[in-house]
């Protein structure tokens, strides 16, 4: 529960700031809180970064006061920090999908962004296949990339995978897959304001591709069948709102790592798809 609290404080705080641009990763560290943590805690909590929930929902105060009409457009994107209206005329209609002098048509249609909160509900899906295993650190060898904290989301990490299937190089990788682990491993981790993305494969094998090592930990590990762009949003979702919420462990959120197996030709392919929760008992 402590979990929820925290992100809820969290929106509280966008919302309090909702028309400024707001340095994310700043406020984090100005709070002692470490960016990966805080991003992987939010995202699945909340289907979408921080800086994506902003947008949302300034489009959506705008387009509730547009809808009212007691104000003009030109005076109601400046009251939300939006100086040029032909840049915002073009945001809102990628959000939204209409213009902005259609909204009172479509108001009750388009996908307005409400205040995100929490409630603890019943549900009768069946949880995912899931064991708890320790593991030394096991030796990777792969490719790393970086990306920029703040706009970081799963599309990015997605669409890396996708190029690194179609450039080749995952198949080239997992040609080294000897390890005790078999299968693709996505390992995450924040690093001086970037989050660094490794995909690779257990190896004791020396190759050309560089080589780290995921912490020794005691796991939770949680399996899924299907797409991973939907298997993996989902596992962290019931991880962080109904495992943790249960067992009441202390979990290890600096890092993350999902294991894939058996993606061969397409991003879109199903696999067998698993997340790895470090947790302290």
């Amino acid at each position: 529960m402590d979990t929820i609290h925290f992100i809820e404080k969290f929106i509280v705080y966008i919302e309090d700031h909702l028309r400024e641009t707001i340095d994310f990763d700043a406020v984090l560290a100005d709070d002692d809180i470490e960016t990966k943590s805080f991003l992987t805690l939010f995202i699945s909590l909340v289907g979408m970064t921080p800086k994506e929930y902003q947008e949302k929902r300034q489009l959506t105060e705008i387009a509730l006061e547009v809808y009212d009409g007691h104000r003009r457009l030109v005076d109601i994107i400046k009251y939300y920090n939006h100086p040029d209206l032909e840049l915002f005329k073009d945001k809102f209609q990628k959000q939204f999908g209409i213009s902005v002098y259609d909204v009172d048509k479509h108001i009750n249609t388009i996908p307005l962004q409400l205040r995100v909160s929490f409630e603890i509900r019943p549900t009768t899906k069946r949880d995912p296949f899931t064991e708890s295993r320790y593991h030394d650190g096991i030796r990777l060898i792969g490719i790393t990339e970086f990306f920029a904290a703040n706009s970081y989301n799963y599309t990015k990490k997605f669409r890396y995978l996708n190029y690194l299937m179609n450039s080749g190089i995952v198949s080239e990788i997992l040609k080294h897959n000897n390890g005790q682990v078999k299968g693709l491993v996505v390992l995450e981790q924040y690093v001086d304001g970037d989050i660094q993305v490794f995909v690779g494969t257990p190896s004791n094998i020396d190759t050309a591709f560089e080589t780290v090592y995921t912490p020794s930990s005691n796991y939770q590990i949680f399996e899924s069948n299907g797409q991973i762009e939907k298997e993996i949003p989902k596992l962290y979702e019931h991880i962080y709102r109904k495992w943790q919420v249960k067992e009441q462990y202390d979990i290890e959120t600096e890092f993350s790592i999902e294991v894939i197996k058996g993606l061969v030709n397409d991003i879109e392919d199903e696999c067998i798809v698993q997340v790895w929760q470090s947790y302290y008992e």
